[in-house]
């Protein structure tokens, strides 16, 4: 497991310069400096690990009403001709490209050989969000454990897994994977106050790493955490006085939409 200071993760790449998810926001993200990329992970029908973090596509319309169709009803030939290179409302001053959802595979290779290209080879850490829902399973994504098999095989194959985690608001993701390849590095991402309540009896071990929603975090749950060996990387945190706020309580990081504002901050030098 790669540790390091204060990090600044970037938010499915630099979102503010590229749609998210996109190799341009990736390499970007390379380009701003980051250290560590976040991106979510589904599921093709043909069993290719895709970088997204909708598990569907909208149809056009054929009466006025769109209808979703889950990626992992689709082939990857036909999901690497649909465009998600649009401006996002959110994002405004985004480019508009056009891109397509890439592999996994597609990820690694691309940012490694942009790190070796501006001078940085083999400085970026991939922190992987395995989207997957309980009420889904074989629906939006196989089960759990064919969904960590896939996964765990791209990481092994990529021949970087010191520099790979893996995390995931379903637990079940995390306990395959672990029964797979336990040296990994492990990520459990809250969104409910409740989850905690459990923690670590599920996942049933100590993740490297419990990353918490924002509104969740005080000094208390960062103590507890940091009592129970793992570190706490806070989500999604976008405006400058939050952004100081999770250093000074002691969180060992956040993701962020806005890396380009968070690598300025002299409060959080030393990354």
């Amino acid at each position: 497991m790669v540790v390091m200071g204060f990090e600044i993760q970037a938010h499915r790449g630099a979102r503010a310069f590229y749609p998210e998810n996109t190799l341009q926001a990736f390499c970007k993200a390379a380009d701003l400096g980051c250290r560590v990329i976040e991106l979510d992970l589904v599921v093709s029908k043909d069993r290719r690990v895709i970088v997204s973090h909708d598990p569907w596509v909208s149809s056009p319309p054929p009466a006025g009403d769109s209808s979703r169709r889950y990626l992992y009803s689709i082939h990857y030939d036909e999901i690497a001709g649909l465009d998600c290179g649009t401006v996002s409302p959110e994002f405004p001053l985004q480019a508009r490209v056009r891109a397509f959802r890439p592999m996994l595979p597609d990820v690694f290779r691309t940012v490694e050989e942009h790190l070796c290209r501006i001078g940085r080879p083999a400085e970026m850490v991939y922190n992987l969000e395995v989207k997957s829902w309980p009420e889904r399973d074989g629906q939006a994504h196989p089960s759990p454990d064919e969904y960590a098999s896939l996964v765990i095989g791209d990481i092994v194959a990529s021949g970087i897994e010191p520099r790979v985690r893996l995390q995931s608001f379903d637990d079940r993701i995390l306990t395959a994977a672990r029964s797979i390849m336990p040296g990994l590095c492990y990520g459990l991402l809250v969104e409910e106050p409740s989850v905690l309540d459990s923690f670590p009896a599920r996942p049933g071990f100590v993740p490297g790493y419990v990353n918490p929603r924002l509104d969740l975090v005080d000094e208390a749950l960062i103590s507890r955490l940091h009592g129970c060996g793992t570190r706490v990387v806070v989500w999604t945190v976008n405006r400058t006085e939050d952004m100081v706020r999770m250093k000074q309580l002691g969180a060992d990081g956040i993701i962020t939409d806005h890396p380009e504002i968070a690598l300025t901050l002299p409060e959080l030098s030393g990354i």
